[in-house]
């Protein structure tokens, strides 16, 4: 019997020692192929371009310098795009934040007539590309009574303020699956103390959804700046630093190269700068509000 319980913590120790092996290799795969582009791209942003030409240069540059992320910003006019970047899409985020919070409230916690179709047509939002509505989307705002306003960033916001902006269908699902994972008591007490349903959402409801709202606002923010579509739509300026990333080739043969023989595989290590320039703002808000956003993640329903 002694041998045989022995027997069997051996073999357990052994199968918990592959496992840990076999998990890390799957793991370390993994985190390589996800993070291989971002080493790619900063390997190549400090690099100067005559190491895209040396084959012994594969991961560390010869020739380290920052001569090429200053004129990467310089063509970019990256300082004013990243203020317009700022008051555009983070105005837009907080916006459209507050109008799908107050959205998924209602279909949460209040029964009305046609709000399952209601709620349809907001799943419908999730699943219909931002395309098919962007022709009709366009004509709105151009003949916006008798205002234009492309080029305005009212085009932006407003979608945003009536929970129509980028990805709301997701958000208004979120806070509809947060505000239903709360207890009913919490508004009954709010109802006793003299709140009405507005007062009862503000000061009692969403204190106790502060993780899931951190949670839409960074993926607010994540989608407005990645978006260059729909900015491009409405925009005909590089207003923002998605815009300024899509046409960056253009501009640096406009402005850096101006006929200069730079061959295509060269110019790699301006377009690395440019992409390492605009998800920089990006990483470091992440790397600050990671723990909360995954808590968030969890809460909302999203995870598992």
């Amino acid at each position: 019997m002694e041998r045989s319980s022995m027997t069997f913590w051996r073999r357990f120790r052994l199968n918990d020692i592959m496992w840990r092996i076999f998990r890390f290799f799957i793991l370390f795969g993994l985190s390589f192929i996800i993070l291989y582009p971002l080493i790619y791209m900063i390997s190549r942003a400090f690099s100067a371009p005559e190491d895209m030409n040396d084959p012994t240069v594969v991961w560390i540059p010869k020739h380290l310098t920052l001569s090429v992320i200053k004129e990467t910003m310089e063509v970019m006019d990256y300082w004013n795009t990243l203020f317009n970047t700022l008051i555009l899409n983070i105005g837009c985020c907080i916006v459209q934040v507050i109008s799908c919070a107050i959205t998924g409230y209602g279909f949460a916690r209040f029964r009305f007539k046609f709000r399952g179709v209601l709620f349809g047509i907001v799943i419908m939002m999730i699943l219909v590309p931002v395309q098919i509505i962007a022709i009709p989307q366009y004509m709105i705002f151009r003949y916006f009574g008798p205002f234009n306003l492309i080029n305005n960033p009212l085009c932006m916001y407003l979608p945003a303020a009536m929970g129509c902006g980028i990805k709301s269908g997701i958000m208004i699902f979120i806070f509809r699956q947060s505000f239903r994972g709360l207890p009913k008591e919490f508004e009954d007490a709010a109802y006793l103390d003299g709140c009405g349903p507005f007062r009862a959402f503000w000061s009692v409801l969403v204190p106790n959804v502060k993780s899931s709202i951190l949670t839409v606002f960074l993926f607010s923010v994540v989608w407005y700046w990645n978006d260059f579509y729909v900015s491009s739509t409405f925009f005909d300026k590089n207003q923002t630093i998605a815009l300024s990333l899509k046409n960056l080739n253009t501009l640096l043969s406009q402005t850096l190269f101006d006929g200069a023989n730079v061959s295509v595989r060269e110019q790699i290590v301006w377009l690395e700068a440019g992409c390492l320039l605009s998800v920089v703002p990006i990483l470091i808000m992440y790397i600050f509000l990671q723990k909360h956003f995954t808590e968030g993640i969890e809460r909302s329903g999203l995870a598992g």
